[in-house]
Order: structure tokens, then C-alpha cells, then sequence
């Protein structure tokens, strides 16, 4: 039986044991955000609540059923565990002992005050005909609302909900996609920018009040990995773009802060005694079907994003000689627009010197050669097993995305009109003319990185299903690796609420369907490709094939909304890795 959306904000009473008298008036609590579940294993899973305490500090036990029924009267397994302010009063439960491939649902209690009801499964042990993945990212609070998650409650055939970055965002008001939220009262709060423990705390109490959100996450076990914005924007090992440490001092205490309210708000296992926060990539089997690997890309080893304003040196002549003329950092990103070069002078991107020195760099990392390793050895172990696809939860766009002829394909006054709002944009327009990567901040800017997962894949036999988020974007990508050779596919999801691309050149008069036509015929790995909606993607496994179901929703702006199939693209399984076909 499924639950439904309906059900799992009004399931039946669970009624727990009474509090001892001992218990006193700390222990009465309020369940106001929800319940979770998550990293299903074939004997486990983890289930999760939050306590609101009604009076503040103190340590607050918290019963807790597991049951085959819906009502949780066929109880299977029961327990109690309590919850101190330390870990922000979240409860997360290991619950051993079950059965594989079995439905369960669960339900918390503190004395009389009692948690919705969730529903939750373990993975099968083996065999398995079919395995339904609703894939989500960047779910930005005040940016709409949540209706994606309400349409993924309410579908009622989730098995598992795959959340591959950008849960939270850590902006304040006033900055990024905040502006819509205040019409609604969607304010972030806290009122500021997420920087510490309390910050981080806060804003993940508040994303998790919200109802849609707390029914996809009563509908079904979630895999959870994050990106960026669970920490700050375009995080990497050692900093982030939207991190100053001479105001919100070192990263590494930032980071920490924003890891261990992660771990407390996310229903997912806590590190192996030994290991730190910030080793999250792990995996799961889920029966004969498919391998789950979840990466982390952001914070273990990622090298600072390259940047072609800075990074990238023009190489300038003189007209009439033909002979090079030096030219100071200062003046480098302005170069790249003739009309500020001085007169006789012209200037061409480096851009060989720019892909041997710096962007084929092979010491440039995503994975680290621990996680490499690691990932080479869950690959190989399951295709020893007979599993039929490894897929992998992955933060950025793994296929290879050039950037459209921005100069060639917007009309002139468009040019003008977006360089005016943003002059930083003059210089790349220039730039797209010489097919460069669209995203340094995704794979692309990575690519010696690439090539070693992609021979990792190889040398197991890998099918390699990819599951992306970031973009605010829907993708089918085929995934070729530097010698030509198919390595697998790729369902990049749109975001929840966050807004794309489309959106921002929309006030120029350029619509979303010109810049999909614009990626699309500039791109041979790309099979299709949407800047246009919201929503989530369906992901359905088969033992022959895998489907991605691109669902769109209508609106973000409004509570009453539509779900429609924007497009059906899959890859059947064969001796080797097959491109994908629209369906």
C-alpha cells in the first residue's frame, strides 16, 4: 500500500507508551517537521524526526514504532532513544532486523504528543523487477513553491526519492531567487546569510516546516547527497565563491558547521567511527537491479574552479607588425571586447595554452583518489554481483555542454541589452564563438577528472546511469568518453523551485525554447535539453532498460498547479552501453 500525500499528514494515532512520572514537562514536545526516512539497506533503514521541545535545553526521550501496516498495529520492531539540544533535537534511528524488499511504516512519540506516519522500505536482497526514482534538486524556499514534492507524494509508486544537491540555500534576503518570497512570506530566515551551526540549524528547521516538502519525505526512503549551497555557492575543498573568510571567518569552521546540521536534518547514516563529516559518497544495492553509488564532488577534493576572466590570457597583436603586445591583469577581461583594445591592437583567446596549462591539468580533482579508488571497487564489485545498472548520484553535469555561439545566435540589441544589466556577460558572448565549455563549475571544467571515472566505469563494464542536478535544467545526455566510446547516460533534473537560465534572459526578450535550440544544436551529447520548467524526474529501472520521465510542473507561483511529461528518453541494456532514445 502506498501513502499518499493525504495519508501521511492525517495517518491514524500512534499511541505510545505513557512518560514515567521522572519524564516531567521537558518531554512534552510538538513534531512540527515531520518525519523521514532513508538509506534503505535489505535488513535496514534509517528513520528520522525532530523534537520541538516546549521547554528550551534538556534531554527529551522519544519513543518510536516500525510496523507492516499503516495504522502501526503490526508492530515489527519498537524502541526509545532520546535527544538533547547538542544534535539540535533531531532523532535518527538505524532500525535493524527487518526484512528485505518489505514496506514498512513508522511513526514517533513523546508521551501523548504524537509524529505523523511515514512510510519507508528496505531494498531487496536480490532479484527485484522494477525500482521508481523521483530525482530532485535545488529546492530554494523563497524562490516558489514546493509543488514539485507534493507531486511526488502524491504519485504513490515512489520507491525512492534521490536528492542530489541543493536542499537548502544559504543566501539571506535580498540576494539570490529571494525576492518572490516576500509577497508570500517565504523570507529565509534566519534574515541573514547561513555562516554558523545556529544559522545553518535555522534554515533547515524552516525548509522542513513546509508541508509539501515533509509529505515527499513521509512518501518514501530518500538517498540524499549535497552540492554547494548546503554549504555556500560554488563550494570547493578549500573555500567557496560566496565565502569571504576576512568577515565570516575560516572555511573550515563554516564547512563544519554546515556538515553537522546536514547530518543532523538529513535522514541519511552518520559516518563510520573514523571517518569525517564530509565523507558521504556511499552505496547501495538494490536487489539483482542496480547499484547506487552517491558522490561527493564538492567539498573532499574539488580544485578551485577555473574562471575564464581570470584564468584565461588573450593573446594580443599588434595589426600592422603582427608582432604580441603585453597587456596587465588589470586590463585582461576587457580585452576580450575589441572595442576597448587600443587602436592597431587585436586580441584572440589563448585558448591552447589555456586547455594544456590549466584546463587538462591532470592533478585538477572531483572525486580524490580515495573516493576514485573507492568508487573503482564499487563499480567492479557490482558487476562481479550480476547487478544490471550502476547508477550514480552526482552533483554537476557530467556530459560535455559548449557553449552556443552567444555572439552568432542572439541578435545584437539582445547583446547589448543583457551586457548593460551584466557587463561581466560582453566578455563570454565574445568568447562563445570558439566553442568553449558552457560551465567551468561542472564536470567540463574538469575533464582529466572525467576521463578517470569514465575508465573506471569502463574497466568494470559499467552501465553507467547518471543522475545530475544543479543546473535548474532538464538534460538526457549520452556520456562519450575522450576516445569517442559510449560510457553511459545521463538524466541531468531540473530544480524544484530554483530558477534557470531561461529565466534570466526571458527579460530580454529571449525565450526559453531559443536557448534549449541554442544548447541543443550546439551539442552532440546533448539528446535534449530544457531551461524552461520546474519539477522532478522519474527514473524508472528495468532489468532492460532505464527510463527518465522529465515531469513538469506548471507553476511554481501558484498552489494550484499541473503535472505534465515534458519528454520520455531511455537506454536499453546490451552487451555494451546504449545511447538514449526517446520513448
Amino acid at each position: 500500500m502506498a501513502l499518499t500525500r493525504r495519508a501521511a499528514l492525517t495517518s491514524g494515532a500512534f499511541v505510545a507508551a505513557a512518560c514515567t512520572a521522572s519524564a516531567a514537562a521537558a518531554e512534552q514536545a510538538l513534531f512540527s517537521h515531520g518525519v523521514a526516512s532513508g538509506d534503505p539497506l535489505p535488513t535496514q533503514v534509517i528513520i528520522w524526526t525532530r523534537v520541538t521541545p516546549r521547554l528550551p535545553g534538556g534531554d527529551v526521550t522519544v519513543t518510536w514504532k516500525v510496523a507492516t501496516d499503516s495504522n502501526l498495529t503490526q508492530i515489527v520492531k519498537r524502541g526509545s532513544v532520546k535527544t538533547q539540544a547538542s544534535r539540535d533535537h533531531t532523532v535518527k534511528v538505524d532500525v535493524s532486523g527487518l526484512k528485505p524488499g518489505q514496506v514498512y511504516y513508522f511513526g514517533f512519540a513523546v508521551g501523548n504528543e504524537i509524529s505523523t506516519i511515514g512510510r519507508t522500505q528496505t531494498a531487496p536482497q536480490s532479484g527485484g523487477d522494477q525500482l521508481k526514482i523521483a530525482l530532485v534538486s535545488c529546492s530554494n524556499f523563497p524562490a516558489g513553491w514546493f509543488n514539485a514534492y507534493q507531486a511526488i507524494a502524491r504519485r504513490g509508486d515512489v520507491d525512492l526519492v534521490l536528492h542530489v544537491g541543493d536542499y537548502i540555500y544559504e543566501y539571506g534576503p535580498g540576494e539570490y531567487a529571494t525576492e518572490w518570497g516576500k509577497t508570500v512570506g517565504r523570507v529565509p530566515d534566519p534574515p541573514k546569510e547561513c555562516t554558523t551551526l545556529s544559522d545553518y540549524r535555522l534554515r533547515y528547521a524552516q525548509y522542513r516546516s513546509d508541508p509539501d516538502l515533509q509529505a515527499a519525505h513521509a512518501c518514501a526512503p530518500w538517498l540524499v547527497t549535497w552540492d554547494d549551497h548546503e554549504t555556500s555557492n560554488d563550494a570547493y575543498k578549500d573555500g567557496a565563491e560566496n565565502h569571504n573568510p576576512a568577515k565570516e571567518g575560516p572555511w573550515s569552521l563554516r564547512k563544519a558547521a554546515a556538515l553537522q546540521a546536514y547530518y543532523e536534518w538529513l535522514p541519511l547514516r552518520d559516518p563510520a567511527p573514523g571517518k569525517s563529516f564530509e565523507a558521504i559518497n556511499r552505496s547501495f544495492d538494490w536487489g539483482d537491479l542496480a547499484t547506487i553509488a552517491m558522490l561527493e564532488t564538492r567539498v573532499i577534493a574539488r580544485s578551485f574552479q577555473l574562471d575564464y576572466a581570470t584564468d584565461l590570457d588573450p593573446a594580443l597583436f599588434d595589426v600592422t607588425s603582427g608582432k604580441p603586445v603585453k597587456i596587465t591583469d588589470a586590463a585582461r577581461l576587457a580585452t576580450l571586447d575589441p572595442k576597448a583594445l587600443p587602436q592597431g591592437v587585436m586580441a584572440l583567446p589563448d585558448l591552447d595554452a589555456f586547455k594544456a596549462n590549466k584546463l587538462n591539468d591532470p592533478s585538477r580533482e572531483m572525486l580524490g583518489a580515495n573516493q576514485q579508488a573507492w568508487l573503482a571497487e564499487v563499480l567492479k564489485t557490482s558487476v562481479a554481483k550480476g547487478k544490471r545498472w550502476q547508477i550514480l548520484g552526482n552533483q554537476v553535469i557530467m556530459g560535455r555542454v559548449t557553449s552556443p555561439d552567444f555572439k552568432a545566435g542572439l541578435p545584437k540589441e539582445v547583446r547589448d541589452a543583457i551586457a548593460k544589466v551584466r557587463p561581466e556577460t560582453l566578455a563570454f558572448f565574445e568568447l562563445s564563438q570558439f566553442n568553449v565549455p558552457f560551465n567551468l563549475d561542472a564536470w567540463d571544467g574538469y575533464p582529466a577528472a572525467r576521463e578517470r571515472l569514465y575508465d573506471i566505469a569502463k574497466q568494470a563494464g559499467a552501465r553507467l546511469v547518471v543522475c545530475t542536478g544543479d543546473t535548474h535544467a532538464a538534460w538526457a545526455n549520452n556520456l562519450f568518453d575522450a576516445k569517442g566510446e559510449l560510457r553511459g547516460v545521463e538524466f541531468g533534473g531540473t530544480s524544484v523551485t530554483s530558477p534557470s537560465l531561461a529565466d534570466s534572459f526571458a527579460n530580454f526578450g529571449i525565450t526559453g525554447s531559443d536557448l534549449n535550440t541554442l544548447i541543443n544544436q550546439a551539442n552532440e551529447e546533448v539528446v535534449w535539453h530544457d531551461e524552461t520548467q520546474r519539477g522532478y524526474t522519474m527514473v524508472t529501472v528495468t532489468k532492460d532498460a532505464v527510463c527518465g520521465e522529465f515531469m513538469a510542473v506548471d507553476t511554481v507561483k501558484s498552489k494550484t498547479f499541473l503535472v505534465t511529461t515534458a519528454a520520455r528518453y531511455q537506454t536499453r541494456f546490451g552487451p555494451k552501453p546504449e545511447e538514449l532514445v526517446i520513448v
